[in-house]
């Protein structure tokens, strides 16, 4: 659901987007709930951005920390600033109590 004035009588809508109206550079017809009058909407997508500080884009060492992951072999280390990945050294494996993917064979 999204609210949107009437343009005739300024009545606030609730608009029901479960069919549709997500659409961009459409016209969408709807009926106003106060004065019955019908009316188009169109859909705009707003992008929001927020900035991070990323000390290991900036000669500082990565912070690498296990990713959650199941099944637990398939953990990877990932800085928790740029999100870089790498494998798992011998030695964090054990730390982290990281099992090596099971062979098959």
């Amino acid at each position: 659901m999204s609210d949107i004035n009437c343009p005739y009588c300024g009545a606030e809508n609730d608009i029901d987007l479960s069919d549709g109206g997500y659409e961009q550079d459409i016209l969408h017809e709807t009926s106003c709930s106060e004065c019955d009058k019908n009316f188009t909407f169109n859909t705009s997508i707003i992008y929001h951005h927020e900035s991070f500080k990323a000390p290991c884009l900036n000669g500082e060492p990565h912070s690498f920390k296990p990713t959650h992951t199941f099944p637990k072999f398939f953990t990877k280390m990932e800085c928790e600033y740029c999100e870089q990945r790498r494998e798992l050294t011998p030695e964090e494996r054990i730390k982290f109590n990281i099992p090596s993917k099971p062979d098959l064979n």
